[in-house]
């Protein structure tokens, strides 16, 4: 019996928990997702990961979802490596976060100058203890300029290294409870603080009008290294179909500030962070739900570089549809 006969009898059995382990090594060098203890990737650490991703409370969907669409074994084994590769990522972000989060408590405990207020919201000593009503943006820039002295930390060690000495820990949570002029929870402080000390602490889909569909192929584009899911193409495809002209150029150029990109696409500045606000809201309503969101997202980005690439003359004059 294979693979994909076992999930459709409604079972895990020994062929879909070999290919299993093979897919979670597979993705995790592919992808160099560190393992769960860290070091090497060993037999045990596969077997973890492999026992982590079916005792996991989402897993009945997956099994179902790949049952459903998998018409053989080779569709199996590349709808299986997104699906993977997206639970190694929600582990590897759960993971890293949440041990931050821990830091930041303890940090925030240890300190006369922090305390708490209402719930788990904590304060500067004799600050306000009301919310904070500064955004999360501003939060993070309070945390750019801080020194972070990083720990020497050897590679055999078995514990995972610290983010950084107490000392850049407690600057940072100062600097963000002092920012926010109120109370904020230990998670915010930890998403603040989170980029400066090179943290991801949550996939974030770009910020971005409507028109036609333009013709839009893949056709000469290097597979994902671990087996790029089908599936997930074909839904880039279906969200970028809801965008418009200027909501594609602004996703091609998220480098470009709301002043550049206005003229670029016909409009005064205003209109562009607009149009940009709008496309966010498009993409994140479409896939904030979805188990895979983020790699489609990704797509969708990829789709408009290729749009937008296909329409550029060579004195860069983007053509829009009437």
């Amino acid at each position: 019996m294979t693979a994909l006969e076992e999930l459709r009898d409604g079972e895990v059995g020994d062929e879909f928990v070999q290919l299993l382990r093979r897919t979670v090594l597979a993705v995790a060098t592919a992808r160099n997702f560190p393992p769960p203890g860290g070091g090497p990737w060993t037999r045990d650490a596969v077997d973890s990961v492999t026992a982590m991703f079916l005792a996991d409370r989402q897993t009945p969907r997956r099994l179902a979802d790949l049952a459903l669409h998998c018409n053989n074994d080779r569709a199996l084994s590349h709808r299986l490596q997104g699906a993977v590769r997206n639970f190694m990522r929600d582990l590897g972000r759960a993971t890293e976060v949440g041990r931050l989060v821990v830091r930041v408590k303890r940090a925030l405990r240890a300190h006369d100058d922090f305390t708490q207020a209402e719930g788990d919201r904590w304060a500067v000593s004799g600050g306000s203890k009301e919310p904070s009503a500064v955004s999360p943006d501003d939060l993070v820039r309070a945390t750019a300029e801080v020194d972070v002295v990083a720990v020497n930390w050897s590679t055999r060690a078995h514990r995972r290294p610290p983010f950084a000495d107490r000392e850049s820990i407690e600057l940072l949570v100062r600097c963000v409870l002092e920012a926010a002029n109120g109370s904020v929870s230990a998670a915010d402080i930890a998403k603040a603080i989170a980029p400066r000390l090179a943290v991801v602490a949550r996939p974030v889909v770009l910020e971005l009008d409507s028109g036609d569909f333009p013709d839009t192929s893949w056709v000469g584009r290097a597979p994902d290294t671990s087996g790029g899911d089908p599936a997930d193409r074909i839904r880039a495809e279906d969200v970028f179909s809801l965008l418009s002209d200027r909501e594609r150029i602004a996703l091609a150029y998220p480098e470009l500030g709301v002043r550049d990109l206005g003229p670029l696409i016909g409009v005064s500045h205003s209109q562009a962070q607009v149009i940009r606000r709008r496309a966010i809201v498009i993409i994140r309503e479409e896939l904030i739900d979805e188990e895979g969101g983020q790699e489609v997202a990704r797509l969708v980005l990829e789709l408009a570089g290729i749009w937008v690439a296909d329409r550029t003359k060579l004195d860069n004059e983007t053509y829009l549809r009437a």
